[in-house]
């Protein structure tokens, strides 16, 4: 049953018409990775790379179906000494879901853009976006965000369309810090993605726009995601993000490769920077995987590291 409702949890995050379903019992879940860690310059480590352990469930009325989630989450390995050791409400969030008028989303959690376009190229275990993966440098998108309202039309054929509205900072004197617009057109095996977020001056000096563009393809046991995000106006330094990821499934393995390079304006006085992932995954069973992941900043901009891991869901 547990498969069942989180199958059922992906597709509401994902697709704008879900198939109707009537009240759904609170399903508790949870994940625990630890790793081995041989970092470039460090001491080898034994860590909990990341725990999180959550709640969801589903509550309908006449044709609003409710989803309700809460999750928190626990990493030794978060870069933020804040965060680093301390457990955080990584989600708390509802979803109103409609068959006819499409899907209202609000609260703090991933954010949407991650779901719908970062995700086809961050499919690494230790190395990703999330607070724990430490891989923040290339990309500008952050994973979590608070504050969310989001909406998304029903489908038109396989096309529909977002527009979401963050406000991490609630005290700025800007209504809306980030507002979002995105359109998707997704089929069984085929995605395309385009989101243009554009940050108000008072969340972020001078303001910037970001522009992403993310698409994806699935085969048999072959997937390949590529996409490219831009920063115009960025404080920062305007740059350009590249990125591509593949996997190939074989039994119980899964063998990953990763691309990223990220290349600064030539008036910014930064210096380019480039990853290249690549891991192998054993899945022993749907609750338990092994890992090895390898990471190299051909830059030398972060240590390059070594992980063997392990994950077990429940």
């Amino acid at each position: 049953m547990k498969k069942n409702n989180s199958k059922y949890l992906l597709a509401a995050l994902l697709v704008p018409a879900v198939s109707w379903a009537g009240d759904i019992s609170p399903t508790l879940y949870g994940t625990v990775q630890g790793q081995i860690r041989l970092e470039e310059s460090k001491d080898y480590a034994n860590e909990i790379d990341y725990a999180s352990v959550g709640v969801f469930g589903f509550h309908q009325i006449g044709f609003v179906n409710t989803r309700y989630k809460v999750e928190a989450e626990y990493s030794q390995t978060n870069p933020d000494p804040e965060e680093s050791d301390e457990i955080i409400l990584s989600e708390a969030n509802l979803l109103l879901l409609t068959k006819d008028y499409g899907i209202i989303y609000f609260g703090n959690g991933v954010v949407g853009t991650w779901n719908d376009l970062y995700k086809k190229v961050d499919i690494f275990a230790s190395n990703n976006m999330k607070r724990a993966g430490g891989n923040s440098t290339l990309f500008r998108q952050k994973y979590y965000g608070t504050n969310q309202l989001a909406y998304t039309t029903p489908t038109f054929g396989n096309l529909s369309f977002k527009i979401a509205a963050i406000t991490p900072d609630e005290e700025n004197g800007a209504d809306v810090d980030v507002f979002g617009l995105r359109a998707l057109y997704n089929t069984e095996n085929f995605s395309l993605v385009l989101n243009r977020a554009e940050m108000d001056e008072k969340f972020i000096p001078t303001g910037y726009t970001r522009w992403a563009l993310a698409s994806s393809y699935r085969l048999d046991n072959v997937y390949l995601g590529g996409m490219v995000e831009y920063n115009d106006d960025d404080p920062a330094g305007d740059s350009s993000v590249y990125a591509v990821s593949g996997s190939y499934a074989l039994n119980k393995l899964a063998f990953r490769l990763g691309y990223q390079t990220k290349i600064w304006d030539s008036s910014v006085d930064n210096e380019d920077e480039s990853l290249i992932l690549a891991s192998v995954t054993y899945q022993y069973d749907p609750n338990l995987s092994v890992y090895l992941e390898a990471a190299d900043y051909a830059e030398n901009t972060q240590n390059d590291n070594l992980n063997l891991g392990l994950t077990v869901s429940f």
